[in-house]
Order: structure tokens, then C-alpha cells, then sequence
């Protein structure tokens, strides 16, 4: 399998109004001492993406990403991936500190909106296969032929994932609650996670400063996350989540581009 890439979609807050941010700071870059250094990966630009690997790999800053390495699938069960990193040119990239694929981090990324839009709904967080945000086909596999989105992930596999997205997420709170606090979590994100489960079908929803109890998969309008309320008017705010992503034998290789994306309704 090559190398994933986990790409954006564009909101309409104004010019990177919202967008995402990853956590690249020296270890532990927050997380009990030191400091996080928040870099963007900006939705909708080129040159912006997120590119996964193993720590074994070959993998550098600089490395181009049509010389990105490849994953080999795993003979039976999942490979849990447990390098990624933020890019912003093709040669030009930073590690994601605190992703290592468990559940024992807290700051790895990050929504972050300024105070030039406002919120009509609450905010959700997804992944689809492709930028033209299809819905997802749980469990279901493309031929090697026709491989090459990021279907193989997200559909996930009706043997080790149980049909579930491979990509697994938890928020924390509202990120920015509707009286204008921001909400920012001091602990990691802990609770269950497991390849052939979820939190909830459909929208798994974050109560007040708090991480959801079990980990949500991001799997297109099947199952996401959703805020569980709507952030205050023109006010910038910041909504912290963490990610998990597997590979699984019974999937399709593939250069395997999936992308995450915040969903909402604007006034």
C-alpha cells in the first residue's frame, strides 16, 4: 500500500477563516510541559496535506511525495500507523508531535476559526473518500483496478473493521460554547477505541469539556462527529481533536488520498 494522504475541504468564513492545525512543537509540545506550536494545513490549498507512515519508514521532512514510502498490508488483522506529519509544500514538512496512533495524547490538531464568521449550526468532523465528499459504502472494497481514493479507508473492510471507517477520531467539548468560553483539554483523550467499533451510528456528540467516552470512525455522512453545541457569533475560537488510522489486510492498495474535513452552516 503507499502512502496515505489526508487532504481538506474548502469552509466559507473568509480566506483560511477556518482551518485545520496540527500540533508540531518539540516533544512534549504541551502536553504536561513544554509548548505546542500550532502549524497550519490549510483546507483547499494545494501543496497543504497530511501524510501518514511508520516510524520504520524512510520517510523525512523533505521527502517528495511521489517518493513518500510505501505501507505493506499487514497478512491478516491491522497495521496501526503511527507517524504523521504536516506538509506544506511537496519538500516541506513538519511531524505531528503528539501522534503515535493510541489513545495517550491530547493536543495533536485542531479547528480554528476567526471571529468573521458566524455559526448557524454546530460544527462537524468527517473524512469521504474524495473531495467531492460522496457518502461512504461501508465495508465495501474496490478492485485493485479502480483503487486509489481514499475509499479503502473510509468504507473500511467487513472483516477487521467491521465495516467501520479506519480512520478513528475523539474531540474535546465545544471547542468555543455559545456564552463565548473557549474550551481547551489539559488531559489526554483515553476512552475506547477499537478497529470494529464506534461511539455511535451516525453523530457521535461531544459533551461540554469533555473527550467522547469512545472513539468515533469519521466515515463520510455514515458516521462523524458533531459538536455537541453551536459556537458564539463572531467570536475566534479553537475545537481540539485526535486521530487514529489503520491499515487492514482486507483492504485495496492503493495511493489512498482520503479527505478530513469541519462541516457547518454559516449566517
Amino acid at each position: 500500500m503507499a502512502a496515505c494522504r489526508l487532504g481538506g475541504i474548502m469552509a466559507d468564513f473568509g480566506t483560511n477563516g477556518v482551518k485545520l492545525q496540527a500540533n508540531t512543537g518539540t516533544s512534549p509540545a504541551g502536553e504536561g510541559s513544554g509548548t505546542a506550536t500550532w502549524t497550519d494545513v490549510l483546507f483547499g490549498t494545494a501543496g497543504y496535506e497530511l501524510r501518514a507512515a511508520l516510524s520504520s519508514g524512510s520517510q523525512t521532512l523533505t521527502t517528495p511525495s511521489a517518493s513518500w514510502p510505501s505501507i505493506l498490508k499487514p497478512a491478516s488483522g491491522t497495521t496501526l500507523i503511527d507517524r504523521m506529519y504536516a506538509f506544506s509544500a511537496d519538500t516541506t514538512g513538519l511531524q505531528v508531535t503528539n501522534y503515535d496512533g493510541t489513545t495517550a495524547h491530547y493536543l495533536q490538531f485542531r479547528i480554528n476559526w476567526d471571529n468573521t464568521g458566524t455559526f448557524n449550526s454546530a460544527p462537524i468532523i468527517s473524512a469521504w473518500k474524495d473531495n467531492t465528499l460522496p457518502a461512504a459504502s461501508p465495508g465495501t472494497q474496490n478492485s485493485a483496478a479502480v483503487g486509489g481514493d481514499g475509499s479503502s479507508i473510509i468504507n473500511g473492510t467487513a472483516g477487521e473493521s467491521g465495516s467501520f471507517s479506519l480512520l478513528k477520531a475523539n474531540a474535546y467539548g465545544f471547542g468555543l460554547t455559545a456564552a463565548g468560553v473557549q474550551q481547551t483539554p489539559a488531559a489526554n483523550a483515553g476512552g475506547t477505541e477499537t478497529v470494529n467499533g464506534h461511539s455511535a451510528a451516525g453523530a457521535a456528540t461531544t459533551a461540554s469539556a469533555a473527550w467522547l467516552a469512545t472513539w468515533q470512525d469519521l466515515q463520510a455522512a455514515s458516521n462523524w462527529i458533531a459538536n455537541g453545541g453551536t459556537p458564539q457569533a463572531v467570536t475566534a475560537g479553537l475545537w481540539y481533536f485526535c486521530l487514529i488510522l489503520r491499515i487492514a489486510a482486507g483492504m485495496t492498495g492503493g495511493t489512498l488520498l482520503p479527505v478530513l474535513g469541519v462541516q457547518y452552516t454559516w449566517i
